[in-house]
This record gives structure tokens, sequence and C-alpha cells, in this order.
């Protein structure tokens, strides 16, 4: 929607309504406020409603989840097995009633059908995103699907996994048959008929991942085929599609593949992604708190698209050469060449150095050696960085693609998973080759070509939040990460501080850099290897949660849990 627009809170609607009963002593009604009836009576105040339901459900920047994975540090009490059954405490059933309430409100009053409708398919959307989350951390949940009041039954059951399943994909389709393809104008980025289907899609990928589906029931893998390459295919007739600049695609906003997304705006709607991500300087941002890692940096492929482990032309010396322009993009490291505000706040017209070696950082030094770089807005002063108003795009045409990439190679449509590899490596920047396979291997097994997506996902998805569900939907953790470390660079100057301030702008860095630099690697994780525990696929259910309802049952795996988040 246009940015402001879910900047409006009209005084007086709250989230649950307030009774206006309390008159003065003439027993006035408060004129000032806004009761249900208007609400429910006037367009206006309904969307307004619906507004704030976007601004309190959408997804939004995180930058914390990059460390429950091998991208970022970080994410210690999930990485070393360090979990409580109170630690995972995702339950947003507060925001779920305010959802409820619209949407069992919306047809009392006498606002047009379309505009009830069109309001209801959004809510629909925002009650399947909230359950969804749920579902992913926990499995089954209760389903809440009518507003509580005093007279209800609160002592609320956990439903099976597959019925939330099916209830989640029902508000879906219901939202997208009255959906728009795009909304245009100041309504562009409320939700549409593509966010609902590319959202239903994630949802089948999901239900038919090995977390919930460890048995490979094929049924499931084949109603995941066909909603995602439904959704691929409708969203492209519908004017979705690889945006041509994988760098640019976060700053020209809602192009073509933007698809599910919050919208930002300063003042009043804005958040701290750059100022948290970028290199501290005093006066612009504060210290960091998310940073590649060396295993990230090392599953980038080659210019060519093979991987480094096969290419001639890599040096683990130098890595940042002939590698995937993704790469470049996303990633920030010693010598690189990254234009950003100086010390003083004020902006340069010269792109200027990155430096992260040793003691140069006086104030909150990469623990990686590196920086993320994606999203970060290189048009932003002092001000902005403070106040970023980059929209977060959760879904976007990428991701469609590559989910129906991982579903075709599951049921054994390898060509179909080809073409989506394919086309994402193309817009990348990767070379075609002689074969054009963009650096894919030819003839791959089933086993292979799943193995190709994951790595493409993490690579086309780096700093984004998907690492970490990727890994866990597809049970890698125990098989990828367990006993093993992350790492970082570590680069030491050879020569005096103050020489080096004086010829550092005219040295060819990446031909002299090792007259200048020693880097060596070293672990991240020093006391403790990742240790991701089995249990952990389906987290508990908190106990403060358990105490207030009897009848909640807790999750196998914790604290004898009797709860079997697999039906």
């Amino acid at each position: 929607m246009n940015k402001n627009i879910k900047n409006i809170i009209i005084p007086g609607i709250m989230m649950t309504f307030i009774s206006i009963s309390c008159a003065d002593v003439l027993d006035k009604n408060n004129l000032s406020a806004v009761t249900e009836y208007d609400v429910w009576n006037d367009g206006s105040y309904a969307k307004a409603f619906l507004d704030k339901l976007c601004r309190d459900n959408l997804p939004a920047w995180d930058s914390g989840i990059s460390g429950n994975s091998d991208e970022s540090e970080g994410g210690t009490s999930i990485m070393y097995g360090q979990l409580t059954t109170s630690s995972i405490n995702y339950w947003p059933y507060d925001q779920i009633r305010n959802i409820n309430i619209l949407l069992s409100s919306m047809d009392k009053g006498s606002i047009d059908p379309e505009t009830q409708a069109s309001l209801k398919a959004q809510a629909l959307t925002l009650r399947a995103w909230r359950y969804f989350g749920m579902v992913q951390r926990y499995g089954g949940v209760p389903m809440i699907m009518e507003p509580q009041d005093i007279n209800s039954d609160l002592y609320v059951t956990r439903a099976k996994t597959s019925e939330c399943i099916r209830l989640i994909v029902k508000d879906l389709d219901e939202a997208a048959d009255v959906l728009p393809w795009k909304w245009t104008g100041e309504d562009a980025g409320r939700i549409t008929k593509a966010a609902a289907i590319a959202l239903k899609a994630r949802v089948l990928l999901y239900w038919a991942s090995p977390q919930f589906n460890p048995e490979s029931n094929p049924e499931r893998w084949n109603e995941a085929y066909v909603a995602n390459k439904f959704a691929k295919e409708e969203l492209e007739k519908n004017g979705y599609g690889l945006y041509e600049d994988f760098e640019q695609l976060w700053f020209e906003e809602m192009n073509k593949e933007v698809v599910f997304v919050q919208r930002y705006q300063d003042p009043g709607r804005n958040h701290n992604w750059d100022s948290g991500t970028r290199p501290y300087e005093p006066g612009v941002s504060y210290a960091t708190g998310h940073h590649p890692t060396v295993e990230l940096v090392e599953s980038f492929p080659m210019k060519d698209g093979s991987p480094i482990t096969e290419s001639p032309d890599y040096d683990p010396a130098k890595y940042w050469l002939n590698r995937d322009p993704r790469f470049a993009q996303t990633v920030a490291y010693n010598s690189c060449v990254w234009e950003l505000p100086n010390a003083s706040g004020t902006r340069t017209l010269d792109k200027v150095r990155l430096w992260t070696f040793s003691g140069y950082e006086a104030n909150g030094p990469t623990p990686t050696g590196f920086y993320f770089r994606k999203a970060c807005n290189p048009s932003y002063g002092a001000y902005e960085i403070f106040r970023s108003s980059t929209d977060w795009i959760e879904i976007r045409y990428a991701e469609v693609m590559l989910n129906y990439a991982e579903c075709a190679a599951e049921v054994g449509q390898l060509n179909e998973a080809y073409e989506m590899l394919k086309q994402i490596r193309q817009r990348a920047g990767i070379l075609s080759g002689d074969n054009n396979l963009y650096g894919l291997k030819a003839g791959m097994t089933q086993v292979e070509m799943i193995k190709a997506i994951i790595l493409e996902r993490k690579v086309e998805f780096a700093a984004e939040g998907k690492r970490y569900w990727d890994l866990r939907r597809r049970r890698l953790f125990a098989d990828e990460l367990n006993g093993k470390k992350r790492h970082r660079v570590y680069s030491t100057l050879l020569i005096p501080q103050d020489e080096f301030l004086n010829v550092k702008d005219n040295v060819d860095w990446n031909q002299d850099y090792f007259t200048y630099f020693e880097d060596t690697i070293d672990e991240i994780d020093k006391t403790n290897a990742i240790n991701f525990r089995d249990n952990y696929y389906f987290y508990a259910i908190p106990n403060t949660h358990i105490e207030r309802n009897s009848k909640l049952e807790q999750t196998q795996g914790w604290d004898d849990g009797t709860f079997n988040p697999l039906e």
C-alpha cells in the first residue's frame, strides 16, 4: 500500500474496542470516540483498522535470525543446544484476536460488499501468516478462528499439525479468490492474490519437507509441486518476474519481483537495518549485529558458476576474485570498494574502501572480518541511516522460482528444476558457458539437484532470514553443521598504520594486497561446537502458556511431552 497509509491510526480506534459507557454526569455520549458501529459502517475507518493489523502482523526486517545458521555469528542458544522449554516464545494470539475481530465483524456493517470482501481477504492472509509462523516453530497449535470473549472456553487444545495446515491453506485460498493481482496508486503494497498464492505454495513446500514429512510421503510433494508450479506460472502471466538488477531490487520499490512486502516510510514507519548492518562510524551508526561467515563466503560460486572447490581460477588467498557477482553485492570485505558516509556524517562523491583489519575499527569491529552490504542503501546519509525506509520483501519472485524448483526435483521433474536455476543464475550475471548451464553440473541426480537448489537458496537469499528456516525444514543441521564451528577472517596490517593511510589510495589491492596484509582463518565459535538438537525441529510450548491452559500438551521431546507434531 501507499507508504503513508499504513501509518494512519485514527484516534479512538483500539484493537479491542473500548466501551464508551463512561459518560459524563449529563450521560452524554463521548462525541470524540469512534465506536464499533462507526468502524464497520465506514470504509475509511475499516481500512484504518486493517492498516493497523498490517502494521502489527506483516513480516519485518530481522538481522538476528542469520545467526541461527552458518551464514552469520550469533544464535548461541539454538546453535549450541542450550534452549529451555521457555526459550522460543512466539505466541501471537493477541494479534490473531484482532484479526478475528475484523473477520467476524465486517459483515455486520453497511460497507459495500466489494470493500468488505477485500478487507476480509487481506485479513485472512495475515491470519494465515501468523498461524504458519507458529506451525513452523511448534507444529500443531490451537486454531482459534473467532474472537474469544469472557464466555468462551479459553482452555483450547492443540490442533493436529495437518489440521493447522489445512486451515491455513483454506484462509489463503479464500483470500486469493478475492484479491487483485496488483494494487496501484496509493494502495500499492497491499496484500495481493500473488502474495496469497505464493504463501500457500510456501506453506505446502514446508508441509512436504522432511521437518514435517520425514517419511517423504509422495502425496505431499505432489501437492506442493502443483501449488508451486501454479504460483510460478500464474505470477509470471500477471507481470511478476525477476528484477533485472540483483543489487538494486531492494531500492526500486514495488518492482516486478516484489510479491509479499511490508512497506516503510520516514517519518512514522522506519527501521534500523542500515544502521545495524553498516560498519560503525561515530555519529553515523552503532555496533552492527550480524556479519557473514567464512562458510557463507565460500558458498558463492565462481563467475562461471563452478564451485570454488572445482575451479582452477579460485585463489583462497584472494577469495574475492572471479566470483559470482552476487558475492560482491552481498558481502563487504577488507579492501573492497564500498561507498558509505564518512565519520562526520557527510557524503563524498568518490567511492571509498572498507577496512576491517585489526586495530582499524576502534568501535564495534566486525567479529567475522566481513559485513553484509545487501539492502544497505548507499545513497543514505547520516539521517537516513537511522531511519531507513527500505521495504522488507518477505517473498520475492526468486523464491517462488526456487520453491517450485525444489518441488519439481522432489517429484522427478529435473528439467524444470534446471530451468529455474539457470534463470536465477543468468540474472545474477554468471556466465552461461558452452553448454548454457551457467556452471551447473550436467545430468544431476535427484539428490544432487536438491543439494544444488539448497545451495542456490543460501547464496541468493543470504541475509534474508531464509537459511535458518531451510536448515530446519530440510532437517540439515545434523548433517551439515553439528560438530562444526563457524569461522572468520582475521586481517593484520604489516606496516605502520600511519604509513598505510598515506599509501592506501594508490595501491592496486587486487594485485598487492599481501604486501600490506596477512589474513588468517580463525574460529568464531571458540568454546562450543554447533549442536542443534533433534528436538529443536519442533520447539517446546513455553511453560507460561501451559500453566495458563491445562489442556495444552507439551511437544514430544520436551519435558515428557505427549503432543506429536508430525500428525
